[in-house]
């Protein structure tokens, strides 16, 4: 092994959807819950069903055992909270619509995180994440 190697310290490389995905998307899902449950009177179970999740699962995002990072950052800000009821709105809407229109939805959902995460993601910086987006 050379000197150069033995002294190189080895940097970890990760993209900011890698972060976002393991601390941002999280708290969007969990403020997703959140609204479905909160604002649109689902049941969890109903919430859990659209979302692909569990009871208790939504019971954990709502209670803030999960996803909770950013997620007081996107109920308790307009500007955020407005974004998360959109995407809130687009789950209820597809709801039962035929396999044609998944293309659609999922096009429209995905614009609709990504554009959530984008926001969060200079937020988090804000609050001490390293990754500035």
């Amino acid at each position: 092994m050379s000197k150069e190697t033995e002294n190189t310290e080895i940097v970890t490389i990760e993209m900011p959807c890698e972060i976002a995905a393991k601390l941002v998307i999280p708290s969007i899902r969990a403020s997703i819950a959140y609204v479905l449950v909160n604002d649109f009177k689902l049941s969890k179970y109903t919430a859990a069903r659209m979302l692909g999740l569990t009871p208790a699962a939504i019971n954990n995002y709502i209670s803030g055992k999960r996803g909770d990072r950013y997620m007081k950052i996107l109920i308790e800000d307009e500007r955020y909270l407005n974004k998360v009821k959109e995407a809130a709105k687009l789950i209820l809407n597809f709801q039962g619509r035929s396999e044609k229109e998944i293309d659609d939805f999922m096009r429209k959902y995905q614009q609709a995180m990504c554009g959530i995460c984008s926001e969060v993601n200079e937020v988090a910086h804000k609050h001490g994440c390293p990754y500035k987006h």
